[in-house]
């Protein structure tokens, strides 16, 4: 159930590919939200093409490799396009296998990830492969929130911006079963995947624990 005090205020938040658990817990608090396509290309912003999963180490990054824009002073996050260049896609994928392969949800979603994986996801636009990934996430873990993406947005309420950063003490974390803890501990910050092929459908009972009252 949302707090009737963000039913009406608009959340923007930056793109993200397969974001944490912390952006999704802010995604799912709020009725309307836009993610916006449109914020300057900026090379240090490593979550927009990286997530941050866990395997039989530990932490494990994952990032997509972009064409290099033409201009590097005016391009935009929507003028990005995934690289045609190596088989990274292969290598998410296998990771994402071994490392949540005896998770007890990960062969119940692996079907709705998996097509997302392959040749056919180089050369489109990065934004286009974190909404289209972003979708499922939202799809599976029950989040009713209406999202919009785009490089602009028309709305006359109340307006949360957090494409800069998520100031301290909005976002919480709470553990949850991960399927190594008795090996590595509790990690946070990790992709909400983790969240998802650890706890499936239970998931959206966690999330709204993850925000706390004063956004």
């Amino acid at each position: 159930m949302k707090s009737p005090d963000r039913s009406e205020t608009l959340l923007i938040l930056p793109p993200r590919y397969m974001g944490s658990a912390g952006y999704y817990a802010l995604v799912n608090a709020f009725d309307k939200v836009w993610v916006d396509t449109g914020m300057r290309f900026d090379k240090r912003q490593k979550e927009t093409h990286r997530a941050t999963v866990a395997d039989t180490h530990g932490i494990r990054r994952l990032t997509v490799p972009i064409e290099k824009p033409v201009s590097m002073t005016g391009a935009r996050w929507s003028d990005i396009a995934v690289s045609t260049h190596g088989i990274w896609w292969h290598a998410h994928w296998e990771t994402l296998k071994s490392g949540y392969g005896r998770t007890p949800f990960f062969e119940y979603y692996a079907d709705d990830f998996e097509p997302l994986f392959a040749v056919e996801s180089t050369g489109i636009p990065l934004m286009e492969l974190n909404r289209r990934l972003d979708s499922i996430i939202r799809r599976l873990m029950l989040i009713e929130t209406d999202v919009a993406y785009g490089t602009d947005f028309d709305h006359d309420g109340p307006t949360i911006d957090l494409r800069r950063g998520v100031p301290a003490g909005i976002v919480t974390t709470v553990p949850y079963y991960q399927v190594r803890a008795l090996r590595h501990g509790f990690i946070p910050g990790l992709s909400a995947i983790d969240m998802l092929f650890n706890m499936g459908p239970e998931s959206t009972l966690i999330l709204p624990k993850m925000v706390l009252e004063t956004v």
